[in-house]
This record gives C-alpha cells, structure tokens and sequence, in this order.
C-alpha cells in the first residue's frame, strides 16, 4: 500500500476557503448596494415632497389679488427678508440654522398627507412645508420721484421648501424666487 499524504484534502480546504469568501465578498457588495438603492430612493422621495410645497407656495403667490403686508412672524404667510435668523452677524444662511422643531412650529404645511407604496405597505412621510420671504420691490421704469402717482412693477418673494422622505434623516431644501405684478 501506498502511504498517503492527505494533499487532495489540502487542496479542496483551500478552493473551499476562497468560494467561502467569495461567496461573502458577493453578499457585503449585494447588501451594500442594497442599502444604497434605499438611501437614493429615501431622497429622491424627498426632492419630491419638497418640490410638492415649493409648488404650493409659488400657487399661492401666483393667486393672490392684493399684494399683503409681510411681517417679522409671517402671520399672513409672508415673512420679512431674514426675519427668520437668529443671528444675523453669522455668514448662515436662516434656512441651514433652522431644526425640524422650528419648521413644524413655522412653516406652511402641505394641506394633505403624501403617501407612496412600498413592499411593506403604504408609508406616510412628514408633511413638507414652505416658508415665503418678501424680497423687493422692483419698478417698471428708471425715473424715480417724479411724483405722478404709486410706480408699477413687480413684487419679488424667495420661497424657502423643506421635505423629508420615508425617514426623516433625508432632507432636502429647495428654494424658488418669483416676482408677482400688483
């Protein structure tokens, strides 16, 4: 009898180890690109939300008859430029300073829920909300303080928009400027 020296076992131990982690190599790649397919719908669902509310402000600019009275609290749905920083002498920007908390207290709320269909079932995402700031007032014409009556021109308003998608740690802001003629 020949003596064996177990070489074949050795062999199929070692193409054994590298299948196995092949075989985990594929799974991390496949959860990972998992994860990155929810992470870029959870986003996309909220650019969506966000462009829902943006739409309604610019709607409800566009609608209205007599040009309104901003203020320093936005009672009437249009707040003074930058009333809404809590420091003006930081180079922020009011909407990068602003939490979920303050935008629930502040901002307009799209009127109805916005739901989208999973394999889970049908999930509702927090409401997006918009917040209008009145800009400036811009004429029609050059010649300023001739008398003659109240000048013509246009209204300029910026719109601030804040949507979450299915979880609230997607966070989108988009904001519009739009000028309405009184």
């Amino acid at each position: 009898m020949k003596k064996q020296t177990g070489a074949a076992l050795i062999v199929s131990l070692v193409i054994l180890l590298i299948m196995t982690m092949i075989g985990l190599a594929a799974m991390r790649t496949s959860s990972m690109a998992e994860k990155m397919a929810a992470n870029t719908m959870d986003v996309e669902i909220a650019f969506q939300a966000t462009e829902i509310a943006l739409r309604d402000a610019e709607s409800w600019v566009a609608a209205l008859t007599a040009e309104p009275d901003p203020n320093d609290t936005g009672s009437n749905n249009i707040w003074t430029a930058d009333a809404m920083d809590p420091d003006l002498n930081n180079p922020e920007s009011w909407w990068h300073e602003r939490n979920a908390a303050w935008w629930a207290a502040n901002g307009i709320a799209h009127a109805t829920d916005i739901t989208f269909d999973t394999n889970a079932g049908t999930t509702t995402i927090t409401t997006p909300r918009y917040i209008i700031e009145y800009q400036q007032f811009v004429t029609d014409d050059l010649v300023v303080g001739t008398g003659g009556g109240p000048s013509t021109g246009r209204v300029y308003y910026r719109v601030t928009a804040r949507g979450t998608g299915g979880s609230n740690q997607s966070r989108v802001m988009l904001q519009s400027t739009m000028a309405k003629r009184f």
